[in-house]
């Protein structure tokens, strides 16, 4: 097997971005795509950023949705106007953690990346989605395992390790993650995930968007039907 690191340079990793960067932003219009970030199968929505040294894998982007430096995303549907803090880990990949002998992937599996396999198929599923909502937040340094699903408007703290579902406006802390709170009421959860604000037009967006800064003055000036 060929050692592709020889060909490795500055001049070749610099020129690989920016050949990158012209394709995704002459595609999206509303892109800005940062400094050595790495692309593949990627699908943005309109008027995304992405900052310096992030990696997104096999994964979409929606409108308005913006990851800071340093992470790396892979197998992820991302909703809009999600806002992803410096270093976030989501879905890394993971590994047998009981029945199987040996948790090394050249066991029970057949990645490109390794020298040697022992497996001619994958017999454990070790890429699953993760799902997430529109309007979350997730903090710096937050890992979010495989296969997760996290709810519109949630709030993931920094340093948290998420290893299961998170509901809808819930905050969650911690590794493993805990719920620590919901943000609204359930009567205001409930008008907001009927509202969906985040699929209003931009005109709609803009007129309200001093009332998105209240819940109740929002919910007052525009009782649902």
């Amino acid at each position: 097997m060929f050692d592709r690191s020889y060909l490795q340079n500055p001049f070749s990793t610099y020129l690989k971005w920016l050949i990158t960067k012209i394709k995704y932003q002459s595609k999206y219009e509303h892109l800005r795509l940062g400094y050595m970030s790495k692309l593949i199968n990627v699908v943005f929505g309109k008027y995304n950023w992405i900052g310096i040294n992030v990696t997104i894998i096999n994964s979409s982007v929606d409108d308005f949705s913006y990851i800071a430096e340093g992470s790396v995303i892979c197998e992820t549907k991302i909703g809009k106007f999600c806002s992803i803090g410096p270093n976030v880990r989501i879905a890394p990949g993971k590994h047998p953690t009981h029945t199987f002998a040996s948790t090394h992937p050249s066991i029970y599996s057949n990645p490109y990346n390794l020298l040697k396999n022992f497996s001619k198929e994958d017999i454990f599923e070790y890429k699953k989605d993760v799902v997430i909502g529109n309007d979350v937040w997730i903090g710096a340094n937050a890992i979010i395992l495989n296969g997760v699903k996290i709810g519109d408007g949630a709030i993931i703290g920094a340093n948290t390790v998420v290893t299961s579902d998170v509901e809808s406006y819930a905050i969650v802390v911690g590794s493993p993650s805990k719920l620590v709170k919901h943000r609204f009421s359930e009567e205001e959860i409930d008008y907001l995930l009927k509202l969906k604000w985040w699929d209003k037009s931009h005109e709609w967006i803009q007129l309200n968007s001093e009332n998105l800064c209240d819940i109740k003055k929002l919910i007052n000036l525009n009782p649902l039907l």
